[in-house]
């Protein structure tokens, strides 16, 4: 008998292996099945395209798209947001954030917070040539344009903004997804924020390639990449509006957690940050263990999602905007981190798991006052004190980039 039990027992173990090599085996087999088809289909590296040089925007937008949606949706949404983040370490751009009142006052932070994230959501989820992409950079356009008149925002200011957004996602997956980026991938991203700083009419003209001209987006992302970090090392230094538009926001994150977890979350954000950018922002340097701890963490994540997670299926893509409108064109946000600001409410956003946790932390639910269930119109994003206005601005600005941001190549558009 126990012979018998223990041959059962033996098998059941032998069983167990096998589906474990199995499903391992079958993870490493379609784990790269993605960006292999993306190769196939774009053609570049073969006779036909040897090299990356005519990349439209149009097909840069969709490579972006699948990492954005499919194989990094994590990663490059983090990086979007520590990108926006960073530049609070600049003096000259904090202290104009600070002065407008738009993340220096609690009562304003997850307001703008949000209508920053729509509006970067819009740029980024919508095609180059498609009306709400347009939409999105006139917006964009308009409120940047009233402080640039005021010479409060500079060209600089706006470069390097401009290069973290394209640069921030890349180091992000590198430092810690489960494969690097490929060229193909860093071309993409680089060749997508080339056409999104031509809307908005940025200035290249520090770098070299503004007068020679770019080869393709991996020489503009090795340029601008090159230019925005020694641009950091000489301007992201300590100031109190750093730091006093830095805690807004993190106080912001910390609202979404339950409070005896403050602590340890607050830990973990300033140990996602390097020591300039730490510095910058006057915060307090993290634990040993709390950097130790989050390495592990990502080096877990990373093991697993390399041996034992399967690629994304369409229907896990992560899609932030809603694909219906109201009859005012109104939109909705699908999936937000902070505040519910213009997510449409419906019974399981607010007494599904997610709601009843924002219920028991006392957080606001789609739906709630204030959190605009209605939707949003491009027109009407930014700041209160520009509410109802720049109409006039928003439909010139659109003529122009309508003009412009066809989808086509844009390096073979000079400026």
């Amino acid at each position: 008998m126990g012979d018998l039990l223990s041959s059962w027992i033996d098998s059941r173990y032998a069983y167990v292996f096998v589906g474990l090599v199995a499903y391992t085996s079958v993870c490493h087999l379609v784990r790269f099945r993605r960006i292999r088809s993306l190769q196939r289909k774009y053609g570049f590296g073969t006779p036909q395209r040897p090299t990356f040089s005519d990349m439209t925007d149009e097909e840069a937008w969709e490579i972006q798209t699948e990492i954005a949606e499919a194989e990094f949706p994590a990663l490059f949404e983090k990086g979007l947001q520590l990108a926006l983040f960073r530049t609070y370490g600049i003096p000259s751009i904090s202290k104009l954030l600070f002065q407008t009142a738009q993340l220096s006052r609690s009562e304003n932070v997850a307001k703008r917070y949000a209508d920053t994230a729509v509006i970067i959501t819009e740029i980024y989820a919508d095609k180059p040539s498609s009306e709400k992409g347009i939409e999105a950079f006139s917006r964009l356009n308009y409120l940047h344009g009233h402080y640039l008149k005021q010479g409060r925002i500079s060209n600089d200011d706006m470069l390097y903004t401009l290069a973290l957004f394209m640069n921030s996602p890349c180091e992000w997956i590198n430092r810690y997804e489960w494969r690097q980026m490929t060229d193909l991938e860093v071309c993409a991203v680089a060749t997508f924020h080339k056409s999104m700083g031509d809307a908005m009419d940025i200035k290249y003209d520090i770098l070299p390639g503004s007068k020679t001209g770019w080869k393709d987006g991996l020489q503009f992302y090795t340029e601008l990449d090159g230019w925005a970090k020694d641009y950091e090392k000489r301007n992201m230094l300590p100031h109190k509006d750093n730091y006093n538009t830095a805690i807004k926001t993190k106080e912001l994150l910390l609202s979404t957690v339950p409070s005896f977890t403050h602590g340890l979350v607050a830990q973990i954000i300033t140990a996602a940050m390097d020591d300039r950018l730490r510095e910058a922002i006057m915060f307090e340097p993290a634990h040993p263990i709390t950097k130790t701890f989050l390495n592990i963490f990502m080096e877990a994540r990373r093991f697993y999602l390399r041996h034992f997670a399967l690629p994304k299926f369409d229907w896990q893509r992560q899609k932030s905007l809603s694909k219906d409108t109201s009859p005012e064109g109104r939109r909705w946000i699908r999936l937000w981190s902070t505040t519910p600001h213009y997510v449409k409410p419906t019974f399981w956003g607010r007494w599904g798991p997610s709601g009843l946790y924002q219920l028991l932390l006392g957080a606001p639910r789609p739906g709630d006052k204030g959190m605009c269930p209605e939707g949003y119109l491009s027109s009407n994003l930014g700041p209160r004190a520009f509410d109802g206005k720049g109409k006039v601005e928003f439909e010139q600005e659109k003529v122009r980039i309508a003009k412009t941001r066809t989808g086509g190549c844009p390096f073979l558009i000079s400026k």
